[in-house]
């Protein structure tokens, strides 16, 4: 949300608690109303979060994530006994406490506090506040005794001050959180297993490897040859007996010259006529078209990749893991990321974006435009300019 629109939120609930709080004489009152105002901010803030996170795919191992809505829920729980607005008990003739505004208000965060607090122990590895990171299986255990601590001091002091001990309710929210936080601490804190980053080694490395190839593989939906080039050589029409050779990959016709019958045979030069494309389907059908012949590179600086030192390993695809060879991947065609300027076979890249919108290797976000309409480099001229800066060692 804007500034401006939260300024304007506050406001109009800020103005409807001072109505409603000197019309009942009660300044419970007025502050209900003005933390409904603050509850509906802190809610929007949390959703526009969420969407964000999932749009990049990243996990929600923040400080905002775990530790602000639990207390957030906490503490629209307490007021649940002070409001005067909806503050009637649902549970009567019990020893329970629950009010609209405990269920509405409370309720919501009480439950996420306690998935954010289970994902510390058995989803996260690390929690960040900002640029800093602590380890998240000792974070869990902090948070999960604060909550416990933090209750039961709440507790101690409330129930203190009541002399009517018919009166001694508890709050369910309260009771959940408490028997959930116990839980969490006791059966994946102190038994459960810890969760660790992977290891780099070839293995997990060949692993990865695999599951990318199996992202860019065709569907099964799809033609089985996922590239299919043709190249055809004609001359003046119409042909005599012809020659045909067809691979899985390329498709070749030639035909020979036609001699014209002798009345109408002209004296000139035997004219042909020579087309020579690549065409290269992408995984919706889209055509990469691209010249056989290479063009000429005036700034080889706006495709070397980001690195201190370049060596071959730079101009490989950053999914398959292979240098572009030509005539093998013709047709293809490379994408560099907008920001590390490192490659990537087209067909590869595309599906790359079909579950993230990050770059596979320096996690910068691709921007909108780039991903509806990358530029999109032939193989033979990307080959150029690997030969540049490898052959120089630039």
């Amino acid at each position: 949300m804007k500034a401006k629109t939260i300024a304007i939120l506050l406001t109009v609930f800020l103005i409807i608690g001072i109505i409603h709080g000197a019309f009942l004489n009660s300044v419970n009152i007025f502050l209900s109303w003005l933390l409904i105002g603050i509850w509906l901010v802190f809610s929007f803030k949390v959703i526009k979060n969420i969407k964000q996170y999932r749009e990049y795919n990243s996990p929600h191992n923040t400080a905002f994530f775990t530790i602000t809505p639990v207390f957030i829920g906490i503490f629209y729980s307490m007021w649940g006994n002070f409001t005067g607005l909806l503050g009637e008990n649902l549970l009567e003739d019990t020893y329970f406490y629950l009010s609209w505004w405990s269920f509405l208000f409370g309720s919501t965060y009480i439950f996420y506090g306690s998935i954010s607090l289970y994902r510390c122990f058995k989803k996260y590895n690390v929690i960040y506040f900002g640029t800093k990171s602590v380890n998240a299986r000792k974070f869990g255990y902090v948070l999960g005794v604060s909550i416990i601590f933090f209750i039961i001091i709440y507790w101690i002091s409330f129930y203190s001050s009541i002399d009517d001990i018919d009166t001694y309710i508890v709050d369910l929210n309260l009771l959940i959180l408490l028997i959930s936080t116990i839980l969490i601490v006791i059966i994946p804190g102190l038994f459960g297993t810890q969760s660790r980053l992977p290891q780099l080694t070839r293995e997990y490395i060949a692993q990865r490897t695999n599951r990318l190839n199996q992202l860019t593989s065709p569907r099964s939906n799809s033609s089985p040859r996922r590239y299919r080039e043709n190249v055809r050589t004609t001359t003046r029409y119409p042909p005599t007996p012809s020659t045909r050779t067809v691979t899985s990959r390329s498709r070749t016709v030639s035909h020979s010259q036609r001699t014209t019958p002798t009345t109408h045979r002209r004296s000139t030069t035997s004219r042909s006529k020579t087309t020579t494309r690549s065409v290269s389907r992408g995984p919706k059908g889209t055509q990469v078209r691209s010249k056989q012949s290479t063009r000429k590179i005036s700034n080889f600086n706006i495709y070397k990749p980001k690195a201190a030192r370049l060596s071959t390993e730079d101009f490989k695809c950053i999914f398959c893991f292979k240098l572009p060879k030509f005539p093998e991947d013709k047709g293809r065609g490379i994408i560099l990321c907008p920001n590390c300027r490192y490659p990537a076979h087209a067909d590869e890249f595309k599906d790359w974006l079909r579950s993230s919108n990050l770059c596979s290797r320096c996690n910068a976000p691709i921007p909108i435009n780039y991903r509806k309409n990358p530029k999109i480099m032939s193989i033979k001229n990307y080959i150029v300019v690997l030969k540049h800066f490898t052959n120089n060692k630039k």
